[in-house]
C-alpha cells in the first residue's frame, strides 16, 4: 500500500475549523508545515471539497483523484501548505459526524468526532498515518452555546508555539479565522503533543460535567449529555483518576498531558475511543445511574482503565503501521484488568476475563482462516478487519498475561518504562517492545511472543505428569490437528496459557474427583478445555451432559458461566420445539434450581460479587428452560416503575414479563424511545426479542428500517437478537439479504463484517447453511468482509459436522441416569 509519509513528513497542522450543524458542512483552512520529500506530494482527503491550495504563499495548482489531494512539482524543502476546503458532516459515526438527544422538548445536536483508523482524511486533508507525527494547533468557530472541547485546554488566546519544537520555525499562529456572526463562538486550543491524526479528536454540544483531581494533580472532567443525570459521571470520573495513577505508578512515565476529559456520546459506533487528553464513549460504556447493576459498573471500569492505558500504548507510543495494531489493544486489553483489580479488588474482575475474553479468544482461534494478530495490511479496506474484538484485543491480551506471568510483573513494567522512555512521542514496532523487556526475562520472550502473535491458532498439549515431556498440534475444530510449534518455556495448569491440556480420561477423572482442591483458575481450565475437545474427535459431545450434572451444587459464579457456556454449545444439537429439545430443557431445569432454591431469585443484602453473578447465571439459565415458575415469579414483581425494581435483576424481571404478555413489546418499546438512560434503554431494546409470538417480532423487524426510533448505534443489536430467535430467524436473514445497501448506509467500516460473523454463529442445518453462502460468498471480493465470511464458513461446516457426529451421543446421554 503506498505510503504518503514518502513523499512529505508533516511537522505542525494548524487547523482551522467552522462547523454548521444547520448545513451539515465543515469550512475549514488548514496550514501544513513540514519537510517536502519528493516533487509529487500527496494528502489524503476523502469526501472533502478542495478550493484553494498556496505553496509558501504561492496559488498552486492540484488533482483531487481517489481520495488524494496531488501536488505536483513541489520544491524539496521545508515547506507550508495551505488548503481550504470544504467537507460535511455525516451522520454515520465516523470522521466528524453528528449526534443529537432530546432534551426539555428539544432536539440539541453534538459534533464528535471519530478518526480511528483512516478518517481524520474525511475531515481535513492531512498524511493519515500513524506513523506521520505531527503537532496540532486547532481553532473551532461554532454556535455560541456550545461546550467545546479538544485534545488539550482552551487557550486564552491565539496560541504560539515558537521555538518549541526545537528547530528554527516560524510562530504558529492561526491566521485566517472565520468572522464570527452573533450566533458563533471561536475557540482557540494550546498545541498538542506529537501525535498521530487518528488521535485529535473535538466535541462541541450541550452538556454539563464534573471535575476532579487526582492525587498526582491531574484535572479529570467527564461529561454527558443534559438529558442524563449528572451524577452518573462520578464512577467514570472516580475510575479515571485511580486508573492514571495506577499506570503513572507502574509504567514509569507519568501521564503526559495537563489534563484529561471524558465524554459520554448519544451515537457511538465502537464502546470507545481513546483520543488523547479527549476520550470519548457510548453512553453505556461510561454512564453509571444510580440504578446500574453491578455488572455495568464492572463493565464501564474495564472501559475507561482500557481508553487511559491507551494514553500510553497507543498515544505516547504509537505503532508504525495498523498491521501492528496489537501493540495498542493487546496490551490495553489486558491492562484494563490490572487497573481495575488494584482499584475495586472487590469485583474480582479476573474472574471474568477468564470466562468471558479468554473463553471468546480460545473459541474463535481455532478455526482455519482466522487472522493472527499481526495482520499485514494491504488495503485501506482491510484496516477494519483487524479490530477483531476475539483476536487483537481477547487472544492479544491472553498472550500478554502469558508473558507477564512467565517474566513477572516487576520486571515486566520496568521493560515498559524502558519502552517508553525510548519511543515516547515517536512510533514503535513489536520487536522494540520484545527488545525492551527481555533483559529483564530469563528466556527468549521475542521466540515465543512472535510464535503467538505471528501465526494463527494454538497448541493441544498432550504430556505426562508434569509436562516435563509433551507434544503439541495446532488445535482445530474444522481441519486435521497436524503437528506444530510454539515455544512454550512452562506447562501450566492455570489460565497463563494459550492452549489446550489434552488430559486422558483418567486423568480428566482423577481432576475431577479432586475438584475442591484446585485453584480456581485450574477448575476453568479443566472445564473450558473439555469444552473445546469435545468440539474435535478427542471427546464425545455426550460427555459433557454428565460432566455439569457434578455441579449442581457448585457456588462458584465462574464456574457456573463456564457451565453456561457448555449449555450454550449442546443447544446445536437440537431443532426448535423437538422433543429432544425439551429434553434438554427438562435437564438443564433440572440442573438449575437446587441452587436457585437455595439463593434465591431476589436480591438478599449481603449479596457479595460472586452471588451476584451466580444468581445471573442461572436466571439465564432458568429463561432458556422455560421454568415457568421461575419466569411466573419473576413476572410478579414486575412494575412500570423502572426504577423502583430490584436493578440485578430489573432486566430479567423484563423479560420474564413481556415473555409472558408479549403485547408488552410495544410499551417497553415506546418507552425505550422516550427514557435516557442507557442501562434501561439496553433492556428494553433486548426484552421483547425474546418472545415467541411471530406478529410481535414482526412489528420489532420494522424496527431495523426506523432509525428516528432505534438509533443506528443499537439496529445491529436488534437485527441480531431478532436472529437469534427462531421464530424469526429466517425471517429477518431474508431481511438482511434485501437491505443490503440500507445496512452498509449505516454501518460504519469497522461493523460491517459483525454480519457474516454474527449469523454464521446460529447457522446449525444445511438449508440455512445453502443461504447464508448464496448471500455471502458473493461478497467476499471485498477485504472489508472476505475474512470475516472465511472463518464464518469455517466455523459452520465444524459446526454440522460435530451435530452429525456427536448428535446422537447428546441424545442418548440426556435419558442416562
Amino acid at each position: 500500500m503506498e505510503r504518503l509519509l514518502d513523499y512529505f513528513v508533516p511537522e505542525r497542522y494548524e487547523l482551522c475549523l467552522k462547523l454548521d450543524k444547520v448545513a451539515k458542512s465543515i469550512d475549514g483552512k488548514v496550514k501544513i508545515y513540514g519537510e517536502v520529500l519528493a516533487e509529487t506530494v500527496k494528502f489524503h482527503a476523502v469526501n472533502l471539497e478542495i478550493i484553494k491550495v498556496l505553496v509558501d504563499g504561492v496559488k498552486w495548482d492540484y488533482e483531487v483523484k481517489d481520495g488524494l489531494l496531488v501536488l505536483r512539482k513541489v520544491p524539496r524543502n521545508d515547506s507550508c501548505i495551505e488548503i481550504e476546503y470544504r467537507g460535511k458532516l455525516n451522520e454515520n459515526m465516523q470522521g466528524a459526524y453528528l449526534s443529537t438527544y432530546e432534551y426539555d422538548g428539544y432536539t440539541e445536536t453534538i459534533v464528535a468526532t471519530q478518526f480511528e483508523s483512516h478518517y481524520a482524511r474525511e475531515a481535513f486533508p492531512c498524511i493519515d498515518e500513524p506513523a506521520a507525527k505531527a503537532v496540532f494547533v486547532l481553532s473551532i468557530t461554532t454556535d455560541k452555546d456550545d461546550i467545546v472541547l479538544a485534545n488539550t485546554p482552551e487557550a486564552s488566546e491565539m496560541p504560539h508555539l515558537g521555538h518549541a519544537l526545537g528547530r528554527s520555525a516560524k510562530p504558529m499562529v492561526l491566521d485566517g479565522a472565520f468572522p464570527e456572526a452573533a450566533d458563533y463562538k471561536t475557540v482557540y486550543f494550546m498545541p498538542t503533543p506529537r501525535m498521530s491524526t487518528y488521535l485529535l479528536a473535538w466535541v462541541c454540544g450541550k452538556f454539563h460535567g464534573k471535575t476532579v483531581t487526582n492525587a498526582h494533580g491531574v484535572e479529570i472532567t467527564t461529561y454527558a449529555a443534559l438529558s442524563q443525570d449528572l451524577d452518573a459521571v462520578d464512577f467514570a470520573n472516580e475510575v479515571a483518576a485511580k486508573s492514571l495513577e495506577f499506570y503513572d505508578d507502574n509504567f514509569g512515565v507519568p501521564y503526559p498531558l495537563k489534563k484529561l476529559t471524558q465524554v459520554a456520546l448519544p451515537d457511538f459506533e465502537a464502546g470507545a475511543m481513546e483520543n488523547w487528553g479527549l476520550v470519548t464513549y457510548r453512553e453505556t460504556m461510561m454512564l453509571v445511574p444510580s440504578t446500574a447493576t453491578l455488572g455495568t459498573k464492572k463493565s464501564v471500569a474495564l472501559t475507561v482503565a482500557h481508553e487511559l492505558s491507551h494514553q500510553w500504548f497507543g498515544d505516547l507510543v504509537t505503532m508504525k503501521w495498523w498491521d501492528d495494531l496489537w501493540l495498542n489493544e493487546s496490551f490495553a486489553s489486558v491492562m484494563e484488568y490490572y487497573a481495575v483489580d488494584a482499584i475495586h479488588p472487590e469485583f474480582k474482575i479476573w474472574e471474568g476475563f477468564f470466562t468471558g475474553d479468554a473463553l471468546a479468544a480460545l473459541k474463535r482461534d481455532c478455526l482455519t482462516g482466522v487472522q493472527p494478530v499481526h495482520q499485514d495490511v494491504n488495503d485501506p479496506a482491510e484496516i477494519a478487519t483487524l479490530f477483531d474484538p476475539a483476536i487483537v484485543y481477547a487472544k492479544g491480551a491472553r498472550l500478554m498475561l502469558m508473558a507477564i506471568r512467565l517474566v513477572g510483573w516487576e520486571k515486566f513494567t520496568k521493560g515498559l518504562k524502558d519502552y517508553f522512555e525510548e519511543h515516547k512521542y515517536s512510533n514503535a514496532e513489536g520487536a522494540d517492545l520484545w527488545r525492551a523487556i527481555q533483559r529483564y526475562a530469563d528466556f527468549d520472550l521475542s521466540e515465543m511472543m512472535n510464535g503467538f502473535i505471528s501465526q494463527p491458532g494454538y497448541p493441544v498439549v498432550t504430556g505426562d505428569d508434569d509436562y516435563e515431556e509433551f507434544t503439541q498440534k495446532r488445535f482445530l475444530i474444522d481441519g486435521e490437528m497436524t503437528d506444530s510449534h510454539w515455544v512454550l518455556p512452562e506447562i501450566r495448569e492455570d489460565m497463563t496459557g494459550h492452549y489446550v491440556l489434552n488430559l486422558s480420561d483418567a486423568e480428566f477423572s482423577e481432576r475431577l474427583k479432586r475438584f475442591e482442591t484446585l485453584g480456581l483458575e485450574e477448575k476453568l481450565r479443566l472445564l473450558i478445555d473439555r469444552d473445546l475437545l469435545s468440539k474435535t474427535e478427542l471427546v464425545k459431545s455426550g460427555s459433557l451432559v454428565p460432566l455439569t450434572r457434578k455441579f449442581i451444587n457448585e457456588d462458584s459464579a465462574a464456574v457456573w458461566s463456564i457451565i453456561v457456556a457448555i449449555v450454550a454449545g449442546m443447544k446445536i444439537f437440537f431443532e426448535h420445539e423437538s422433543a429432544e429439545e425439551e429434553s434438554f430443557k427438562k435437564f438443564v431445569r433440572e440442573l438449575v434450581r437446587p441452587k436457585l432454591d437455595e439463593i434465591g431469585i431476589k436480591t438478599r443484602d449481603g449479596d457479595d460479587e460472586n452471588m451476584l453473578r451466580l444468581r445471573a447465571n442461572l436466571l439465564a439459565l432458568a429463561f432458556y428452560a422455560e421454568d415457568m415458575e421461575v419466569l411466573a415469579e419473576l413476572s410478579e414483581m414486575y412494575t412500570a416503575d423502572y426504577a423502583s425494581l430490584d436493578a440485578e435483576i430489573r432486566a430479567d424481571i423484563l423479560d420474564a414479563k413481556v415473555y409472558l404478555e408479549p403485547g408488552l413489546a410495544r410499551e417497553y418499546i415506546r418507552v425505550y424511545e422516550k427514557t435516557a438512560d442507557p442501562e434501561v434503554k439496553f433492556d428494553l431494546l433486548f426484552a421483547p426479542t425474546l418472545v415467541k409470538d411471530e406478529k410481535v417480532l414482526e412489528e420489532l423487524m420494522e424496527l431495523l428500517e426506523k432509525p428516528e426510533v432505534v438509533k443506528p448505534q443499537d439496529q445491529f443489536y436488534l437485527f441480531i437478537w431478532l436472529h437469534r430467535n427462531p421464530v424469526v430467524r429466517e425471517k429477518v436473514f431474508e431481511w438482511l439479504t434485501q437491505h443490503w445497501d440500507y445496512v452498509k448506509s449505516l454501518a460504519g467500516d469497522k461493523s460491517l463484517d459483525n454480519y457474516p460473523r454474527y449469523t454464521a454463529n446460529t447457522v446449525k442445518t444445511a438449508k440455512d447453511f445453502e443461504k447464508w453462502k448464496k448471500f455471502f460468498l458473493p461478497l467476499a471480493s471485498d477485504p472489508a468482509l472476505a475474512r470475516a465470511i472465511e472463518v464464518g464458513r469455517s466455523e459452520i461446516e465444524a459446526r454440522l459436522r460435530l451435530i452429525e457426529t456427536d448428535r446422537d451421543s447428546v441424545v442418548m446421554a440426556l435419558v442416562e441416569k
